[in-house]
């Protein structure tokens, strides 16, 4: 949930709901920099991952290589999932000397559900005719 919240809503309504559940969040001052680079990553590596394969995605439909289907949207989902979750990471940027902080779990955790996610949604693609 709170990785939701660090992605698609304000830092304010971040440290809001964070801090009432992470007693660390409250000393906002120590985690501004980490979430905002965090926001940044997802933001940046989404907008190129979806103009990048939305290009070829297009390119490949206007030239007759491929038909705009079901199953070729579940593909392009799960790739730009994927590809999303492995650019977007936090990275160095984030990190603490313990490893352990909210926003590093945060940013572990999404990339986990998001590559299971993708998997899910290429399995099911894969499983359609």
């Amino acid at each position: 949930m709170l990785g939701v919240i660090v992605y698609f809503f304000s830092e304010n309504q971040f440290f809001k709901v964070g801090s009432n559940w992470f007693e660390e969040l409250k000393d906002r001052g120590l985690f501004e920099e980490r979430v905002r680079n965090l926001r940044r990553n997802f933001w940046k590596s989404f907008l190129l991952v979806l103009f990048v394969i939305g290009g070829l995605a297009f390119y490949l439909v206007q030239a007759g290589h491929t038909v705009l289907d079901k199953i070729f949207c579940l593909r392009f989902v799960a790739i730009i999932m994927a590809l999303t979750a492995s650019l977007g990471k936090g990275g160095w940027n984030i990190q603490s000397i313990d490893g352990i902080t909210v926003i590093e779990r945060i940013d572990r955790g999404m990339f986990v559900i998001t590559q299971l996610g993708a998997t899910v949604v290429l399995l099911l693609a894969l499983t359609l005719k």
